[in-house]
């Protein structure tokens, strides 16, 4: 009788222990799984790490805001392509003979009075521009020009370390420039003075696009007369060196003219 009761003991708790067992490492069992956690080491600041990490930090970031400009850039540029096309275009008045010969023949003449050269032919006049086309020795078209007053010269050319055209500050010269690249979608490549015609002559070379192509723009500023004028062209980068030297041949005879025709141009 004893014996029977210890071997009903003995396996009472004998089930105790390996149920709980049975049901700890079963399938359906909960989950108990420990995951340790890898403690991030401490990085001194201002140390050689810390600067490593901080420099790919900004490196993304500017990358980022390279990518974010470009994105806004395209943007702008297809709002104006759909702008530009949804904009109907004049129609183009047709000509008698007569009258496209006479405008053929009619010659350009410069703010001087004096005739520009063969190449150059008038194009569109203002008040404040006078516009050009420029042509080969074959008639086709190397680019455009035009000739406009910038303002009054502010006195001589003698201060000092700072350049100036007829005493206005070629950096002032500079910015108009720039802003003018700024509403055309260019940039500004170069700027340098050189002597035309016995005179300084202050030249920007900018580039912009038009229709996918990118025309090079050359900014010529020369004092004439009491004003500051400038002679600006605009052609495709092939032609550049071409119009280039037809461009100073003009800009020579405006600076040799000390007194040019102040009533075709107005500022």
């Amino acid at each position: 009788m004893i014996r029977a009761i210890a071997i009903s003991l003995v396996l009472v708790l004998g089930i105790g222990v390996v149920l709980p067992l049975m049901s700890e490492f079963a399938e359906a069992g909960p989950k108990h799984h420990r995951y340790s956690k890898k403690k991030k080491k401490k990085i001194r600041k201002y140390s050689k790490k810390w600067w490593r990490q901080y420099r790919a930090r900004m490196k993304r970031r500017k990358a980022l805001l390279a990518r974010k400009r470009s994105l806004r850039l395209r943007r702008i540029r297809l709002a104006r392509m759909r702008q530009n096309a949804k904009t109907p275009r004049p129609e183009v008045s047709k000509q008698t003979p007569a009258t496209t010969a006479k405008v053929e023949t009619s010659p350009a003449v410069l703010p001087t009075g004096e005739v520009a050269p063969k190449s150059w032919k008038k194009n569109q006049a203002s008040t404040s521009e006078l516009q050009y086309r420029v042509d080969d020795e074959n008639g086709a078209q190397l680019g455009s020009a035009s000739i406009s007053v910038v303002g009054p010269s502010m006195g001589d050319d003698n201060n000092g370390r700072q350049k100036t055209v007829g005493g206005v500050p070629t950096t002032s010269l500079r910015r108009n420039v720039i802003d003018q690249m700024i509403r055309e979608n260019g940039w500004v490549v170069n700027d340098f003075q050189k002597e035309i015609g016995g005179k300084k002559v202050y030249v920007v070379v900018a580039q912009s696009e038009n229709k996918g192509a990118v025309q090079s723009r050359v900014f010529y500023f020369a004092e004439v007369g009491g004003r500051i004028y400038s002679v600006s062209t605009n052609s495709p980068t092939d032609t550049t060196e071409r119009i280039a030297a037809e461009s100073e041949k003009v800009l020579d005879m405006l600076v040799r003219r000390r007194n040019p025709q102040q009533a075709s141009l107005n500022k």
